[in-house]
């Protein structure tokens, strides 16, 4: 092999300096754990700090999904028109903003203030950068650059959960609040400090594209439902596994977390070999035996097994829904589509962690249920719309 070809294994934009792949990358990453460790011990920190009830706990948990599902489209369009590297700094800031809105909140309305800063940041500040990581690529090369980038943000959210553990044992949640502050403001200061151009994509036919191209209705119902299992992971696994009394749930958004990141990168080739549709379905079954495993089992080994079962379901669907839409969507507005596709997983979670909280109430498994149920609902609706297309 080249030193050319290793620069490009290792870089994937390495021959375009003008794109700062790996301070984004790093940018996202940052930002995502902070969430990450938040996720992990925010619905205990309701509990105690607020007297708070479960469903106040998963609302706390997800709501900051709703934040981000809003920010992704208008950020992409601002970062089209004006150009990414004002948007992916605001949107640092803005998350700095919200982490240190935790430390502050008084009550739990300011709590949930500061969750949706926090949540609105990253959304702004991801989708600023993959545009600008994609802006440029070929088109033979995107898929491998957003699976690649896209691990800043589940390499995140599966390390954070574990930072979020190691620091409320050290230092109480005051510990969790001020590494959620100065996580992203970190971020910001290796953005800032690595040397790039701004980039500006301008819009082509900007007067004919559709907000909600017609390519992501049916992928977009169906993401929905399917991602309602991790708003339900999110907010009720840990808490399940403490009503249990099983040992080891501090470790339980890990394992979910690292059997995502490995199916994602074994998985997502078997999408090109046989086709989106029939990976979607098995995909979805599988994150659906998973969660039904999980409101079933009671011991520590099988909460763990079911944890991974769902999360490696999970972990898949996301490259089959991107596969579907780019092979539908008209290419004028394609990545309007993908907009709303990734929204849609956005507002399943805020919508899951919720309700799930409400289930919680009366039953934990009633959540688990509920959210497989929504799996095999997800499916129904990828078979309807993916027949009339």
């Amino acid at each position: 092999m080249s030193a050319h070809q290793a620069s490009r294994r290792l870089d994937p934009t390495a021959d375009d300096a003008d794109v700062p792949f790996w301070p984004l990358w790093l940018t996202a990453f940052l930002g995502y754990l902070a969430i990450g460790a938040t996720i992990q011990v925010m619905p205990d920190y309701v509990r105690h700090q607020f007297s708070g009830t479960p469903f106040e706990a998963g609302f706390a948990v997800t709501i900051g999904f709703l934040a981000t599902m809003l920010a992704r489209p208008v950020a992409g369009r601002i970062a089209d028109q004006r150009g990414a590297r004002a948007v992916v700094q605001f949107g640092a800031v803005l998350a700095a903003a919200g982490g240190l809105g935790h430390l502050l909140a008084p009550n739990f309305a300011s709590l949930v203030v500061a969750r949706l800063l926090l949540g609105a940041g990253e959304g702004t500040m991801f989708t600023a950068s993959i545009g600008w990581v994609l802006a440029s690529a070929e088109a033979k090369r995107r898929g491998r650059i957003a699976g690649r980038f896209g691990l800043s943000m589940w390499g995140g959210l599966t390390g954070g959960p574990i930072l979020g553990a190691a620091l409320v044992r050290l230092g109480g949640f005051r510990a969790v609040w001020i590494a959620a502050s100065v996580l992203p403001a970190l971020g910001f200061l290796v953005f800032c400090a690595a040397r790039h151009r701004n980039q500006r994509i301008e819009f082509r036919n900007a007067g004919t594209r559709a907000w909600l191209p017609r390519a992501a209705w049916g992928p977009a119902a169906s993401y929905i439902f399917a991602s309602t299992g991790y708003g339900v992971v999110a907010a009720c696994l840990v808490s399940r596994m403490a009503a249990l009394n099983l040992p080891r749930n501090d470790i339980a958004l890990a394992v979910f977390g690292s059997a995502f990141l490995t199916a994602r990168f074994l998985g997502s080739p078997l999408v090109d070999r046989f086709g989106p549709s029939i990976m979607l379905t098995g995909s979805l079954l599988v994150e659906a035996f998973g969660l039904g495993g999980l409101a079933l089992t009671n011991s520590t080994a099988g909460s763990l097994l079911m944890t991974a079962v769902a999360g490696s379901g999970l972990a898949v669907i996301y490259p089959c829904y991107v596969a579907l839409v780019t092979e539908a969507a008209d290419g004028s507005e394609r990545t309007t589509a993908l907009g709303v596709v990734i929204s849609a997983w956005d507002l399943g979670v805020a919508v899951g962690g919720p309700v799930a909280g409400l289930l919680a109430a009366y039953n934990y498994s009633v959540a688990f249920i509920a959210a497989a149920g929504a799996s095999i609902v997800a499916v129904f609706i990828h078979r309807a719309s993916n027949g009339r297309t």
